[in-house]
């Protein structure tokens, strides 16, 4: 839990030093690309404190608080991708593609994050897992080749299903991975 929180910390910190709040940002390049690398290890070890279920594989209900620490952690780790993502996207270096993110299961629906307490989560999930009975969970990999760059692109039943559910994070990698007209 305390590497959990340092990370998020972290993240909330890379983004103001990298961004800034003015016009310019608080800490100059190259010096932030140390930040990044340096952020490469405390991601590998939120990494390497488990980021999988065995009941989200087996598309069984887990315990809500080990679904919220392990949820949490996968958005903290989606959250740093991201924010490396930016940071190339804003000094012109080759965005990184995230195929290691595509087994993640895309980040859960609003109505799960925002429950108000295990009895009416656990309701929710309930529910949440009849909707998604065929297929399982919506996975990174299917966000990553949602890519609306065509109007002749459409978006499968899977994807529509996961967009009427998602959270504002959930909008924002939409919105990133659709954005860019990158085929991942």
């Amino acid at each position: 839990m305390e590497l959990l929180a340092a990370a998020q910390s972290m993240l909330i910190l890379l983004i103001i030093l990298f961004f800034g709040i003015g016009p310019s940002p608080a800490l100059a390049h190259p010096i932030d690309a140390q930040l990044l690398v340096d952020m490469w290890n405390v991601k590998h070890k939120l990494a390497s404190t488990g980021l999988f279920l065995e009941q989200e594989s087996n598309h069984t209900m887990p315990f809500w608080k080990e679904w919220a620490i392990v949820s949490a952690k996968r958005r903290t780790i989606v959250g740093l991708h991201h924010l490396e993502f930016a940071w190339s996207l804003r000094f012109g270096y080759p965005i990184l593609t995230c195929f290691e993110l595509g087994p993640f299961p895309a980040p859960a629906a609003r109505c799960l994050w925002q429950s108000d307490g295990e009895e009416e989560w656990q309701r929710l999930y309930k529910e949440w897992l009849k909707q998604w009975a065929d297929g399982g969970s919506y996975k990174m990999t299917e966000l990553f080749r949602v890519n609306g760059s065509k109007e002749s692109d459409a978006l499968d039943a899977r994807s529509e299903l996961w967009l009427a559910e998602a959270d504002e994070f959930g909008m924002m990698l939409m919105a990133e991975a659709n954005g860019i007209g990158v085929e991942f």
